[in-house]
């Protein structure tokens, strides 16, 4: 999942996509889970029922390769600078990859101009080096010297604007600021005119960078049509450092050359019933490891550490074929599409050759769910959704955006992937000896902890700029979510009838995964476009903490209340010669200390 987020965005889906689609994907596969689990404790056929499960969540996940992508060039990607001389301005955007197989316009924008120096090439024999202006220091070509040099040197940094009427303004860039705006898109130049001078080794390289000729912005609220710099040096020109301002990142367009609407849309199809199919997938895998270690007196903490750890494993690897692009073929995503695929393939081996025996129910589907909802413990199973579905809300919207707010402090691929290693490594101890820890510190205790656990992440990523410290608040996620499953997951299976495992398992994950993770990502999304990111998680890192006080002492006075109310005497029936008359008798005095 951590790798799905910034797939979407490699697709060219902007944040408000991301949101909706992450907002929506749970409660396509909402249904599925209960209905399959039902069904499966019905008939207990749980291994045709798994396989089917993964083979089709194999193949969605794996269709997701061949959607079309839409990509847009951001602003965190791509550097963009001004090069300016006698005969012209351009934009320069370096890495200018796109869905396009054609250079795409500019978007409307301000751009502002500062760090400007001239810069002489090779030409005509002679040797220029560049002018650094910031430090006012020229190094003139090899005929020229000293205080000419540097008198030459500032005459040349002036920009030069042209209004429509042939006017023309002089802007020394260095002492003023400057910015320009755009109010219609910048129309690259033709790949003729781009490259015509290039060697036919070096073709590749400049398809790479994008130009825009300078032209029809606004400066000062005067408009003008051109810029050009004059320069002693015919083969001397202005370069500077461009900035885009504003808040939104999207700088290139590329609605000419692809279909948003159809990349929207044929990912949201695939992504929803993939995701549908492995909700049935895990509900029904838990199901039959619950039983299986009840059955061979195992411990169900130690199965998930091994799930765990693949997970460990496979992450950072995956993350670094991206970031080296090893096996990719063009798409940079693809290494993450291969291994899970591999490993499902395999998981589909495995399961065949397992031993799957669960206690089938054998009495119509709606009697089964009624008989569940009646139990004695429904009160404190009804307790345990509503706990799981406010911890799913946190969990969501960390899953949907921590991934992106990592990548906008130009986190690796690699460190991306080490955060799920560094989720598991510290959890394995623990889950090595999870039915112990589970029988010290209690169901409850351990769901106290994971709020606690929430109000530290998500007060440590409001505080830090370097991306390599949230190794350290992941770290937490040993009580956030792997304690937290193996307590809910064994506190479920207590409460429900043993014929009805699968149904309480796939209830448990519903409200964690896509209840509280719909929940999570749409109101997390809205607030992070009105408040950004620190603020959405200051006030989440409060909210933990008030729902871990407020559980807390709830649990105590119910159990100070429980404690108190077992231990009141009961009284003894009056006897007369060994018997009771009248049926059962109190005295009076008993009777009134009940009320």
């Amino acid at each position: 999942m951590s790798f799905l987020n910034i797939h979407m965005r490699y697709l060219g889906l902007n944040i408000q996509e991301v949101t909706w689609i992450n907002s929506a994907l749970p409660l396509t596969a909402l249904v599925g889970p209960p209905m399959v689990g039902l069904l499966a404790d019905k008939l207990g056929h749980y291994r045709p029922i798994t396989i089917v499960c993964m083979l089709l969540a194999t193949f969605l996940h794996a269709a997701l390769l061949f959607v079309p992508s839409c990509k847009s060039v951001s602003t965190r990607e791509a550097t963009l600078s001004l090069h300016c001389s006698t005969r012209g301005a351009t934009l320069q955007v370096d890495s200018c990859h796109t869905s396009c197989e054609h250079p795409v316009p500019l978007l409307p924008a301000a751009f502002q101009v500062d760090e400007c120096q001239v810069v002489c090439e090779e030409a005509s024999g002679l040797v220029g080096d560049s002018v650094n202006v910031g430090d006012r220091e020229a190094t003139m070509l090899e005929a020229e010297a000293g205080t000419e040099a540097s008198t030459e040197a500032s005459m040349r940094l002036l920009l030069q604007l042209r209004t429509p009427l042939g006017d023309s303004d002089y802007v020394p860039p260095m002492e003023k600021q400057v910015i320009l705006h755009f109010n219609s898109s910048l129309i690259p130049l033709e790949e003729e005119e781009r490259i015509k001078e290039e060697e036919e080794e070096e073709k590749e390289e400049a398809m790479s960078t994008c130009s825009y000729p300078v032209e029809n912005f606004t400066y000062f609220s005067t408009q003008y049509s051109s810029m050009s710099c004059n320069t002693i040096e015919p083969h001397c020109l202005i370069m500077c450092n461009v900035t885009k301002r504003g808040n939104e990142t999207q700088l290139l367009d590329t609605s000419s050359c692809c279909n948003a609407r159809l990349t929207l849309w044929l990912y949201f199809g695939l992504r929803a019933l993939a995701e549908m199919f492995s909700a049935i997938l895990v509900s029904l895998l838990e199901a039959v490891a619950l039983t299986m270690v009840h059955q061979h007196n195992g411990d169900y903490g130690r199965e998930k550490m091994f799930g765990l750890l693949a997970v460990a494993i496979f992450s950072p690897l995956c993350g670094y074929l991206v970031d080296s692009k090893v096996g990719t073929f063009g798409y940079s995503y693809a290494p993450v599409f291969y291994v899970f695929v591999s490993l499902m393939l395999v998981t589909v081996v495995v399961t065949l050759a397992l031993p799957i025996q669960v206690q089938a129910q054998r009495r119509s589907l709606m009697k089964n769910m009624i008989q569940l909802i009646l139990t004695e413990s429904d009160r404190e199973l009804s307790v345990l959704l509503i706990l799981m579905t406010v911890l799913g809300t946190f969990w969501g919207y960390l899953k949907t955006f921590v991934y992106l707010y990592l990548e906008d402090l130009h986190a690796t691929k690699l460190l991306i992937g080490l955060t799920s290693s560094f989720c598991i490594l510290p959890s394995l101890p623990f889950l090595y000896r999870s039915g112990a820890v589970v029988q010290f510190c209690g169901h409850h205790y351990l769901i106290m902890l994971a709020f606690v656990g929430y109000c530290i992440r998500f007060a440590g990523l409001s505080y830090i700029s370097n991306p390599w410290w949230v190794l350290l608040l992941e770290s937490l996620e040993l009580f956030t979510l792997n304690l937290l499953n193996v307590s809910a997951a064994t506190l479920a299976y207590k409460l429900a009838p043993k014929s009805f495992v699968a149904t309480a398992q796939a209830l448990v994950w519903v409200s964690h995964f896509n209840i509280g993770r719909c929940i999570g990502t749409f109101v997390g999304g809205h607030l992070l476009a009105l408040y950004g990111d620190v603020p959405v998680f200051q006030g989440a890192a409060v909210m933990a903490a008030t729902c871990a006080a407020v559980y807390l002492a709830s649990h105590q006075l119910i159990k100070h209340l429980k404690a108190r109310r077992e231990a009141r005497p009961k009284p003894s029936p009056a006897r007369e010669n060994g018997n009771v008359p009248n049926g059962h008798y109190a005295p009076l005095q008993l009777a009134d200390e009940r009320f």
